[in-house]
């Protein structure tokens, strides 16, 4: 009489389990291990309406202004323009402008931004706009600020071809 083959037991609902646990564990906790800036408000453009292709636009909270304006005498795709933002009642360690497509994704592109020479409330950077196919493009520019860690952001929009 032949005796019969013991069971072997399957490690696979083990895995599984112990998958289904990590994942669970990563949903719950990752979000609190990423770090979260919520510690200033974005200011408000002063007029809703303002276009940087008619010229400056300033975002306005209290007494603290921040100003952008575009150089160049063409606003297009591919072209290399001047961004200059103007800071009043407002300091910043190092200023970002970052440029995003209104209605569609066009690619990272962010400049930080270098203080005008004499002035500690210019700063000014090159930026060229990737090429749109759609022919027209509503970009939005985020001036973001940094001073001692606090961050602030105003938002404007242009048109570009």
């Amino acid at each position: 009489m032949t005796k019969p083959e013991p069971k072997k037991k399957s490690v696979l609902p083990i895995i599984s389990i112990a998958a289904v646990l990590i994942g669970l564990g990563l949903v719950l906790y990752l979000p609190g291990l990423v770090e979260t800036d919520n510690q200033a408000p974005a200011l408000k453009l002063t007029h809703p309406d303002c276009r940087l292709n008619n010229g400056e636009c300033v975002a306005k909270q209290g007494q603290q202004e921040v100003a952008l304006e575009i150089k160049s005498e063409t606003i297009r795709s591919a072209t290399p323009m001047l961004f200059e933002v103007s800071l009043n009642n407002i300091k910043a360690n190092q200023v970002m402008l970052d440029l995003k497509g209104k209605e569609m994704f066009m690619g990272l592109n962010q400049v930080m931004l270098k203080p005008v020479a004499g002035d500690p409330d210019r700063w000014q950077g090159e930026v060229t706009l990737a090429v749109c196919t759609t022919g027209e493009m509503v970009w939005v520019s985020s001036v973001v600020l940094e001073k001692d860690g606090k961050k602030t952001q105003a938002d404007f929009e242009f048109t570009a071809r």
